[in-house]
C-alpha cells in the first residue's frame, strides 16, 4: 500500500525496485553511503545498509543477511572511501532480524566492532534451550490458530529458521530511547519505535534532516507487525503508538532499510496508521460473520497477491499479522477473540 503524499527522493532506487535489480550504492549525505545488500530468497531482495564514515570511524547499521556476496557488497562500497572491512569501528542494528543484524557477528570479528541493539530489542523468539521442542510447540500453536494438519509445518517455526535466529549476534552495546549517540561526526537521536519488534528503533540526525527508520515506515509497504509465540502480547497497539511518534518533522527525508527513500514522514505514519485501522475493520468484520479461527480469519482477508500464493514465510507472517490485528481487537474491549490469543489485557 503506497502513498501518493510522501515525495520520493530515491528515485534510482526506486526504479530499481521496479526493474527488480539491487540499486547503486548512492552519496545520501556527504559521509553517508546507502549500500544494498542482498537478501537471498526473500521478496524483499535486499536490505538497504548505512555507513557513517569520517576520519576516526565507520558505522554501519543494518549490514544485512549474512552471506559472503553480502560482505563483498559492503567491501565494494566502502573501498570508495577507502576504507576496508577491518576498519569498521561499530554496528548498529535498528532491530533483531537476520537481514539487519545477520552481517554483524562476521564484520565485527573481521574488524573489532562493537555491536549495538536497542534497550528492548531481546531474545524473545529465541529464548529456548531445545530446538526440535520449541518447533513442535510452534506447530501445536498453529494447531490451536486452526491451520489445517497438512500446512502446520509450514506455518511453523523449522529448525533451521530458528537456529539462524538463535545465532545472531549479542549487543556490546544497549541504545536507550531519546539517547543521543555521538558517531562518525554525527549526532543520531535514538527513538524506541516497537511494533515490527519489541525493540525497534529508528535514528534520527536532526542536522540533517534525515530519519534512518529500518523496518518501521516503508514507503511501499505496510511493515508486518506479528503475535509472535513470545515477546510482545499486544504489538500491533504498540506499533500504532510508534507511528503517532515518529509524525513528525514532514520534511525529513526517510532512510528505510528496504525500498527507497521519501520524504513525508509525518503523511505516511498517518497513512499506516490508516491502513492499520482499515485490516483491523476488516478482521473485525470476518469475525463477527463467524470464523473461528486464526487461519479461518486470515483465509478470508484480502491479500494483495491471494490467499493461494501464501507459502511458506509468507504464510506464517499473515497467520500472525492476522493474530495480531485479533489480539488488538480483543485488547480493545471490542471482540472475544479465538482460541491461541494471550490473556486480555485492560484497554489502554
Amino acid at each position: 500500500m503506497g502513498s501518493n503524499r510522501i515525495e520520493i527522493t530515491g528515485v534510482a532506487q526506486k526504479q530499481a525496485w521496479i526493474d527488480k535489480v539491487l540499486p547503486p550504492v548512492e552519496e545520501v549525505r556527504p559521509g553517508l553511503l546507502s549500500i544494498p545488500v542482498v537478501f537471498p530468497e526473500n521478496p524483499m531482495r535486499y536490505t538497504l545498509c548505512y555507513a557513517l564514515i569520517n576520519d576516526q570511524q565507520c558505522i554501519i547499521i543494518d549490514p544485512g543477511f549474512d552471506s559472503d556476496e553480502g560482505q563483498a557488497q559492503i567491501a565494494a562500497a566502502l573501498r570508495r572511501a577507502d576504507i576496508g572491512i577491518t576498519e569498521i569501528t561499530g554496528i548498529i542494528a535498528t532491530h533483531f532480524h537476520h537481514d539487519h543484524l545477520g552481517m554483524a557477528a562476521r564484520l565485527a570479528k573481521a574488524s573489532g566492532a562493537w555491536i549495538a541493539l536497542g534497550e528492548d530489542e531481546r531474545r524473545y523468539i529465541t529464548d529456548f534451550t531445545d530446538a526440535d521442542a520449541e518447533v513442535q510447540a510452534d506447530r501445536e500453536r498453529m494447531g490451536v490458530w486452526g491451520v489445517p494438519h497438512d500446512r502446520r509445518a509450514e506455518g511453523a517455526m523449522s529448525i533451521e529458521g530458528l537456529m539462524l535466529m538463535k545465532n545472531l549476534a549479542d549487543p556490546d552495546l544497549r541504545l536507550q530511547d531519546d539517547q543521543t549517540l555521538d558517531v562518525a561526526g554525527r549526532k543520531l537521536r535514538i527513538a524506541a519505535t516497537p511494533g515490527h519488534t519489541p525493540g525497534h528503533i529508528c535514528l534520527w540526525n536532526d542536522s540533517e534532516s534525515l530519519v534512518l527508520a529500518g523496518d518501521h515506515v516503508l514507503p511501499r509497504i505496510s511493515p508486518n507487525v506479528s503475535l509472535e509465540i513470545r515477546g510482545d502480547t499486544d504489538p500491533l497497539r504498540k506499533n500504532i503508538e510508534s507511528l503517532r511518534r515518529i509524525a513528525q518533522n514532514n520534511h525529513y527525508e526517510v532512510a528505510p532499510a528496504h525500498e527507497y527513500r521519501f520524504r513525508g514522514v509525518a503523511d505516511r505514519a498517518d497513512d499506516l496508521r490508516e491502513h492499520i485501522q482499515s485490516r483491523s475493520d476488516e478482521v473485525l468484520r470476518v469475525l463477527e460473520a463467524g470464523a473461528p479461527s486464526v487461519h479461518e480469519v486470515a483465509r478470508k482477508l484480502t491479500w494483495s497477491r491471494g490467499w493461494d500464493s501464501l507459502g511458506r514465510l509468507q504464510f506464517r507472517l499473515a497467520l500472525s499479522e492476522t493474530a495480531a490485528h485479533i489480539q488488538y481487537l480483543v485488547t480493545s474491549g471490542i471482540h472475544q477473540g479465538v482460541p491461541g490469543l494471550p490473556g486480555a489485557h485492560a484497554k489502554i
